[in-house]
């Protein structure tokens, strides 16, 4: 043990210690500013309290993997209540739980001499906490290389924070769960909560059940798409499932598809996505059968192509689809002026509002965000690490391959399901909510891709662990 570490053992709590005293200060500070502002809400005292009582919790018992689950839950069930920040945008539950367990798992990895809360090496380490590094930097940037006409409102400063906040701890929620979930069960109790939450969105929305208020936000995005992907993954893939249970996931996925595609048909981001990931799922599980399905999805769209290009593409142009493709020439005009670091965190927002008010929404495209928030250098390391995900999903399906159980299904669900979201980022802002157009809210419905992203990550470790158990060498990662 290094002298370092039994120096930090000393001291750690004569730090605590001096620290307490100056923090309760700051509070007070910011609790008196609140009051004095007519902003203060009660919600504050009993988040805070809800917040150190799991915190601790979650400390004593060393089981982040009770909290991961309820990162879940609370994204599916508790949309109706939110957390007041001062401002218009509010925090949803899911982000507040997962803040506080990326908090205690920072401390313990910085603060604490536990042997096992080390950061597991991963080929995904780099490029994730690349981008992370990349978005702070490009906050700083953006605040000294800011045009110097720009319109800044009051509020904006706050919003710039939220969504800084929301674009690093979405990736690093991905890493927790790759570190914390070393065993297959806790992959089945996330399958498990998301199907559940699938069969209670459909059923709310199809009959209209006062249960949609819980699962509202939860399942905007691409929640629906990983719901079919997985019940689909399950049944193709496990042979262990029982003929009641391959009856449900069935009847779930017609379901979805019926509320997805023939009730929300305009809704492209909705059903493209999905329809795509079931076709990955297919694709690897037969050749043949991937063929014959195109084949009859050709016939019929053939057969009902104007109603599909009436209900499809002119009602998207009348709805104005088209006019992302001006909004996307705009933001790339900024970008051109801000090519490293991009504007910052929601930064173009200030940008289309001095320059061009008329235009000025969001690109309804996580690519383009994602370019003019952080510039080429960010855009750069969001591609990497979306690679990577691919990469290590295509590993893992293989090293699995033939097995036909949970493992296998998860694999491919969670391969299919990353690029299925990639589609998504084309078509919206589902995996890094913007600012201004999800806003902070939008972390409930982006947090089930980050977290199945983290699970397909774990359980490429968990193969490897048990490398002598038919899994090939070229399969280990590169540190």
């Amino acid at each position: 043990m290094s002298q370092f570490t039994l120096d930090l053992g000393r001291n750690r709590f004569r730090l605590v210690r001096y620290a307490m005293p100056l923090v309760v200060l700051c509070l007070s500070a910011v609790c008196a500013y609140l009051v004095v502002k007519d902003r203060f809400d009660p919600a504050f005292i009993l988040a805070g309290i809800a917040a150190i009582a799991a915190g601790g919790l979650i400390y004593r018992l060393g089981r982040f993997e009770y909290g991961l689950v309820a990162v879940l839950l609370a994204a599916g069930l508790i949309n109706f209540f939110t957390l007041p920040t001062g401002r218009d945008s509010r925090v949803v539950i899911s982000l507040a739980i997962s803040l506080v367990l990326l908090v205690i798992w920072g401390y313990q990895l910085v603060f604490t001499n536990i042997t096992h809360v080390r950061l597991r090496p991963s080929p995904i380490n780099k490029p994730l906490l690349a981008f992370v590094a990349v978005s702070i930097i490009a906050y700083v940037w953006s605040q000294f290389m800011r045009d110097p006409i720009l319109y800044v409102w009051a509020s904006f400063p706050v919003v710039q924070v939220a969504a800084l906040v929301v674009n690093i701890a979405l990736p690093l929620m991905a890493l927790l769960v790759a570190n914390k979930f070393q065993d297959v069960k806790w992959l089945q109790w996330m399958v498990a909560t998301i199907i559940g939450l699938g069969i209670l969105n459909v059923l709310s929305r199809l009959f209209d059940l006062p249960t949609l208020l819980l699962i509202h936000n939860g399942s905007r995005g691409s929640f629906g798409s990983w719901v079919v992907i997985v019940a689909y993954a399950l049944v193709l893939f496990h042979r262990g499932l029982k003929r009641w249970q391959r009856a449900a996931l069935l009847t779930l996925i017609a379901a979805s598809v019926y509320f997805y595609f023939f009730q929300n048909r305009l809704w492209v981001s909705g059903w493209l996505p999905m329809f795509i990931g079931m076709g990955v799922v297919t694709f690897f599980y037969s050749k043949r059968l991937f063929a014959f399905l195109c084949v009859v999805a050709l016939i019929i769209s053939l057969d009902r192509l104007g109603d599909l290009y009436e209900s499809i593409v002119v009602a998207n142009v009348d709805e104005g689809g088209l006019q992302r493709l001006t909004l996307w020439e705009l933001n790339l005009r900024h970008v051109l002026n801000h090519p490293v670091f991009g504007m910052g965190p929601a930064g173009y927002a200030v940008y289309n509002m001095t320059y061009h008010p008329e235009d000025a929404r969001s690109t309804h495209n996580n690519f383009f965000d994602v370019l003019a928030q952080t510039g080429v250098i960010g855009f750069i390391c969001f591609i990497a690490m979306l690679g990577t995900f691919v990469r290590l999903g295509l590993r893992t399906r293989a090293a699995l391959r033939g097995q036909r159980d949970f493992r296998e299904a998860f694999a491919h669900a969670a391969l299919a399901g990353c690029i299925s979201a990639i589609v998504a980022m084309m078509l919206g802002d589902w995996v890094l909510p913007f600012a201004y157009n999800q806003t902070i809210t939008g972390f409930d419905n982006a947090i089930f891709t980050w977290m199945m992203l983290g699970g397909m990550v774990a359980l490429y470790h968990i193969v490897i662990q048990h490398s002598g158990q038919g899994v090939k060498k070229s399969l280990l990662p590169d540190h």
